[in-house]
C-alpha cells in the first residue's frame, strides 16, 4: 500500500524567492558588507549611567556583535548573525538602530524588495523599519518610508519584506535603513531579550524567503482521493480540541450525480466549538488568485444532512480564506443552505481575488448571530464536504465527477491532544513523528503501544504524524500546554 505523507508538496511547488535577482547588503557568514555601520543611534550610545544604553551588558555595553545564529533549523541556515541584547527595565526611547550603507543604492523595479531575516526571544510590542536616518516617520509616512510590524512567534527566523516603491517614485536613493526595536511607545518596560538580524537583501521578488508558490493554475481537492489529497492539502487543522473529522464513505446515494465521490469529508462540530472553528485546511504552498485580470473563485460543494426546520432563513455557511501573510477575507452571511435541501449537495461559492495569493481556507457551518447582530456559537452538528476547488468560474457547480482511486486518508481511532507538557497520542500507530512549524523534523519514535506519551517543550506548536501499521497517515496540529 502507497503511504502518504504530509511533506510531499515539494513536487508541485517551488520557491519564487530562489529565480529572483537580488543585491546582498549583509549577511553574518561573510565579510564585509555593503553597511558601513550597524548600531544603536549615535545619539543613544554615550550615556551609559542614564536609560539611554539599551544593548549589551549594562556595565560594559557592547551594542552590537556577530554572534552565532541561535536556531539553524528554520528559515536560516547561517552560521552566524548579528546580535543584540536589551536590558530589562529599561526606556523604549533609545531602542533605534541604523544599518548605514557605504554608497547610497538607487531603487528601480529590479531592487524594489528589502528582504530582512529576524528573530527574537521576546516579541514584546512589535518592531517598525523605517527609511532615512533620521527620527522614526510619522503616521502619514506609514507603508512609505516607516513599516511596523510584529513577527508571528518568538524564536523562530522570519523573512521581514518591505516595498521601496516610495523611493522609486520620488527618486530617493537607499542609504539607511532604520529598525525600533520595540513600539510600546514607553508604556511597561520590554523585557529582555537578544535580537538577531541576517540575510539584509535587496530584490524584485515581494514574498518572504520560505514561501512556495504553487505552479497550478487552479486547485482541484477531493479529500478521500490520495493523489487529489497528498498534492493539495499540509495540514488540517479543527481549530479545536472537541471538533473532529474522519474520512467517510459517501452515504449520500442518491446524490451521486451531483458529486459521486467515493469518500467525502465528515466533520463533527462540537457545541463548545467558537463560530470560526471548523475545519482548517493548509495548503503546501501559495495559489496565485485575481491574476491576468481574471477573478478566482473558491468553491465548496457542502452536505448538511440534518437542519432544523425552524431555520427558515438558513444555515449560514462562512467561507474563509488567507494568505501567507494571515491577511484573510470571508464570505460573511451571504452564503446559506436552506432546510429544504438538508442531505443535498450544495455548491458554496466566494470571490478570492483581492487576496493575491490564498495558503489556507476554512469552512464555518451553522454561523448564528444573536439579536444585537453579535457572532454567536451554534449547537453541535454533523457536517460533510467535499470537492473544494478555486477556478475562474463563479457560477455553483451542479455536478462534480471526483477522480478515481480513492483511499481512507485518516487512520481511524487516532487521536493526538497535549497533556502535563507532552503529546498524548492514542490508536493503533506504528510509527511517530513530531514536526516544527516550519516542517524540520524535532522527534520520531517507533510506537510500543496504544497509547504514547511523548515529552516536549511547553508554549509550542507541533505537526504530529502518525502511521498505522496498515501504512496510512494521519496528521495533526496540536499546541503542547
Amino acid at each position: 500500500m502507497k503511504k502518504l505523507f504530509l511533506f510531499s508538496a515539494a513536487l508541485c511547488c517551488f520557491s519564487l524567492f530562489a529565480s529572483a535577482a537580488e543585491t546582498k547588503l549583509f549577511t553574518g557568514d561573510t565579510a564585509p558588507s555593503l553597511f558601513s555601520r550597524m548600531d544603536i543611534i549615535g545619539w543613544g550610545m554615550g550615556d551609559a549611567a542614564a536609560n539611554y544604553v539599551n544593548y549589551g551588558p549594562e556595565a560594559t555595553p557592547s551594542y552590537t556583535e556577530i554572534a552565532a545564529n541561535p536556531d539553524k533549523t528554520g528559515l536560516n541556515t547561517s552560521d552566524m548573525a548579528l546580535h543584540a541584547t536589551s536590558m530589562k527595565g529599561h526606556s523604549w526611547w533609545p531602542d533605534f538602530f541604523n544599518f548605514d550603507l557605504t554608497d547610497p543604492i538607487t531603487i528601480t523595479e529590479s531592487n524594489r524588495y528589502l528582504h530582512v531575516y529576524h528573530y527574537r526571544e521576546n516579541l514584546n510590542k512589535g518592531f517598525s523599519l523605517y527609511i532615512g536616518a533620521g527620527s522614526l516617520p510619522e503616521d502619514p509616512m506609514k507603508l512609505k518610508t516607516r513599516f511596523d510590524g510584529q513577527l508571528s512567534k518568538a524564536g523562530v527566523w522570519e523573512d521581514i519584506v518591505v516595498d521601496l516603491k516610495y523611493l522609486i517614485d520620488n527618486s530617493l536613493p537607499l542609504s539607511t535603513i532604520g529598525f525600533l526595536m520595540d513600539t510600546n511607545w514607553g508604556s511597561d518596560p520590554e523585557s529582555a531579550t537578544n535580537y538577531y538580524f541576517d540575510e539584509f537583501v535587496l530584490s524584485d521578488n515581494p514574498l518572504p524567503r520560505g514561501v512556495n508558490i504553487l505552479t497550478d493554475k487552479e486547485m482541484s481537492l477531493f479529500f478521500g482521493n490520495e493523489t487529489s489529497y497528498n498534492k493539495w492539502v499540509k495540514n488540517i487543522d479543527m481549530q479545536n480540541a472537541e471538533n473532529t473529522y474522519s474520512i467517510v464513505d459517501n452515504p449520500f446515494t442518491t446524490q451521486t450525480d451531483v458529486l459521486n465521490s467515493t469518500k467525502i469529508f465528515k466533520f463533527d462540530k462540537s457545541a463548545n466549538a467558537a463560530w470560526w472553528q471548523g475545519p482548517r485546511v493548509v495548503l503546501p504552498g501559495i495559489l496565485p488568485v485575481g491574476t491576468d485580470g481574471n477573478a478566482s473563485y473558491l468553491h465548496l460543494m457542502v452536505n448538511i444532512p440534518t437542519m432544523d426546520p425552524a431555520m427558515v432563513n438558513g444555515y449560514v455557511v462562512q467561507l474563509n480564506a488567507k494568505d501567507y501573510k494571515g491577511n484573510q477575507i470571508d464570505s460573511g452571511d451571504l452564503i446559506k443552505v436552506y432546510p429544504e435541501d438538508a442531505g443535498k449537495w450544495v455548491d458554496c461559492v466566494f470571490d478570492v481575488s483581492s487576496l493575491g495569493y490564498v495558503q489556507e481556507f476554512t469552512a464555518r457551518f451553522d454561523v448564528r448571530r444573536d439579536e444585537s447582530d453579535n457572532l454567536i456559537n451554534s449547537p453541535a452538528g454533523t457536517f460533510y464536504m467535499d470537492a473544494a476547488a478555486i477556478n475562474n468560474s463563479q457560477d455553483p457547480r451542479t455536478s462534480v465527477v471526483a477522480p478515481t482511486g480513492v483511499k481512507d486518508i485518516k487512520a481511524n481511532g487516532v487521536s493526538v491532544s497535549s497533556s502535563n507538557q507532552a503529546i498524548v497520542v492514542k490508536g493503533d500507530v506504528s510509527s511517530i513523528e513530531v514536526y516544527s512549524l516550519l516542517g524540520s523534523l524535532v522527534k520520531k519514535i517507533v510506537a510500543q503501544n496504544s497509547f504514547n506519551v511523548i515529552p516536549m517543550p511547553q508554549g509550542e506548536t507541533y505537526v504530529v504524524k502518525t502511521v498505522s501499521k496498515d501504512g496510512l497517515v494521519y496528521n495533526a496540529k496540536v499546541f503542547v500546554k
